[in-house]
C-alpha cells in the first residue's frame, strides 16, 4: 500500500519566546511545534498569559521586539523559514498568504477612516488595484461576511457597528487577499454567545469556501468545541 503523505501549509517547530522585563528574563512560549494541513482547523488552547497570541505575533512576523526576542525555533511557511527572510520579503507574504483577526476590533480599526476605505485599502496594497475596483470588491466582501446593506454601510466608521459587525469587518479585511490560513486569536471573546456562534459559523463556511487552513487560538473549550 503507498502511503500518502500531506505536507503541512504551516510548520512552527521548537518555537521559544522570552521577554526581558525588569525582574529578568520571562518564558512566553517554550519549545512550542504544531503543523497546520490545508483546509484544516487547528486549535490552539490554553489560558491566559500562556503564551497563545505570542506565538501568533511570532508567525505573523509582529512581535514586539524589544522586550520579546525568539531564544530559538523555526516557521516554515510552504517549506520556507519565513524567520529568514528580510522584513521586506516577509511582509509580501502576511496578508497575501496568512492573514489575522485580533479579539480588539477597536483598536485595530482606524476610527477615522470609514471601513469600506479600510478593506479597499487591503486591495490596493497588496495587489495594485484601482481606488473604484477596490471599493467594489470591498463592497462585496462585506456582503460576503453578512454586513446588512454594505452599499451604504461601507460608508460608516467602525463606532458606529456592534462589536460582532466590527469582528465580521475584521474578517473581510483578513479575506482580502484570498489568504492560505487565517489566524483567528481569540476571536469570539468580546461577544454574547449568540454572536459568538454566528462568527464561528461564519468562519467554517469561509474556511470552506477558500479552501484555507484555519488557526483558532482561545482559552475557551466550547468556542474550540
Amino acid at each position: 500500500v503507498k502511503m500518502i503523505t500531506k505536507n503541512p501549509i504551516l510548520e512552527v517547530k521548537d518555537l521559544s519566546v522570552s521577554f526581558n522585563t525588569k525582574s529578568g528574563e520571562v518564558e512566553a512560549v517554550k519549545n512550542v511545534s504544531f503543523k497546520l494541513l490545508k483546509s484544516q482547523t487547528l486549535a490552539i488552547i490554553g489560558e491566559s498569559g500562556s503564551g497563545k497570541s505570542v506565538s501568533a505575533s511570532v508567525i505573523m512576523g509582529i512581535l514586539s521586539s524589544p522586550p520579546g526576542y525568539i531564544k530559538s525555533g523555526e516557521v516554515f511557511l510552504n517549506n520556507q523559514n519565513v524567520l529568514n527572510l528580510k522584513p521586506k520579503d516577509r511582509r509580501k507574504l502576511m496578508g497575501n498568504k496568512i492573514a489575522i483577526i485580533f479579539q480588539d476590533t477597536l483598536s485595530h480599526l482606524n476610527p477615522v477612516f470609514s471601513v469600506g476605505w479600510q478593506i479597499a485599502e487591503c486591495f490596493k496594497s497588496h495587489r495594485n488595484i484601482n481606488s473604484k475596483d477596490a471599493w467594489k470588491k470591498a463592497i462585496e466582501l462585506m456582503r460576503k461576511v453578512k454586513i446588512p446593506n454594505p452599499e451604504i454601510r461601507s460608508n460608516d466608521f467602525p463606532h458606529q457597528f456592534s462589536g460582532g459587525q466590527r469582528q465580521r469587518i475584521m474578517i473581510a479585511m483578513a479575506l482580502a487577499n484570498d489568504p492560505e490560513i487565517l489566524v483567528a486569536d481569540e476571536p469570539t471573546t468580546a461577544l454574547d454567545v449568540t454572536i459568538q456562534a454566528e462568527i464561528l459559523e461564519l468562519l467554517r463556511e469561509l474556511r470552506r469556501e477558500h479552501n484555507m487552513g484555519l488557526i483558532l487560538i482561545t482559552h475557551d473549550l466550547g468556542v474550540a468545541a
